[in-house]
């Protein structure tokens, strides 16, 4: 009876310091990224961050490129601008920060989402679109989620933890524009980041990722982030391999000025579910 007693209590004291221990982890890597765009935002090291619009323009023309062949336009360019893509996407950031990618998809009338760890990140980017708080409401999630909604309808910037389940965008999301993402995660951690992202992709959705390509003379090839990160790295069957399909590598993407490192992409399709 002693032993049956201790068994399931020791289980549950295992199951309870296990708690803890994750508890006090997420709490250091919010402080980490916390730290990080605090120094960012107040003009210091800028890491692998990219404002030149060009490289953005450079990403929304691989994605309306590949995207448009087979995916359905889910909304109608509100954008005044002529030279908007005939083609109106929704397109998923994660991991964003302040990324002006985002800002410039919306320009464009597409309709963007993305989320990022640390509120002073989102609060960024929410600037990019204008100075009006007015142009925003603020709807608090569960989970510590925080979703900003801008007037227009197509923009929607959550602030939070990226592996928690956005059900809402499960099944809704025409392409993914993931810069770095997934090599500045830890390898152990992209099996979930690889499953939230394949739950939110329509079936012949895109991923557009950008990763970085080191060169083999590079001393920091095999140690991160940022991860040198492969074809052979994103198709890992517990990775992308076993809900997409490869569909092009397209070489460096853009000049990132980072001796023995390539800013190189690759295009992956949504399998059928």
């Amino acid at each position: 009876i002693d032993m049956a007693i201790r068994r399931p209590f020791r289980l549950y004291l295992q199951i309870a310091i296990a708690a803890i221990l994750i508890s006090k982890t997420s709490a250091l890597v919010i402080m980490g990224w916390a730290n990080t765009w605090s120094d960012i935002l107040s003009g210091g090291n800028p890491r692998w961050k990219v404002t030149d619009v060009k490289a953005k323009e450079i990403a929304l023309s691989h994605i309306t490129s590949h995207a448009t062949t087979t995916t359905t336009a889910t909304t109608s360019p509100s954008s005044s601008d002529a030279n908007a893509d005939t083609t109106m996407l929704h397109i998923f950031c994660p991991l964003a920060g302040d990324d002006s990618f985002v800002h410039h998809a919306w320009s464009k009338g597409h309709t963007v989402t993305s989320i990022d760890l640390v509120p002073a990140a989102v609060g960024a980017m929410r600037q990019q679109f204008g100075d009006s708080d007015d142009d925003w409401t603020k709807e608090e999630l569960p989970n510590d989620i925080v979703a900003w909604k801008h007037t227009s309808g197509r923009a929607t910037l959550y602030s939070g933890d990226a592996f928690t389940p956005l059900t809402s965008l499960n099944g809704k999301i025409d392409a993914v524009y993931d810069k770095d993402s997934f090599g500045a995660l830890e390898p152990s951690m992209r099996v979930d980041f690889c499953k939230r992202i394949s739950e939110y992709v329509k079936p012949d959705g895109i991923v557009y990722t950008e990763v970085k390509y080191k060169d083999e003379s590079n001393p920091g090839r095999t140690s991160g982030p940022p991860f040198h990160v492969e074809r052979s790295d994103l198709m890992e069957s517990d990775k992308f391999g076993s809900m997409f399909e490869y569909v092009a590598s397209l070489g460096e993407v853009y000049d990132v000025g980072m001796s023995g490192m390539k800013q190189t992409g690759h295009v992956l399709r949504r399998l059928a579910k």
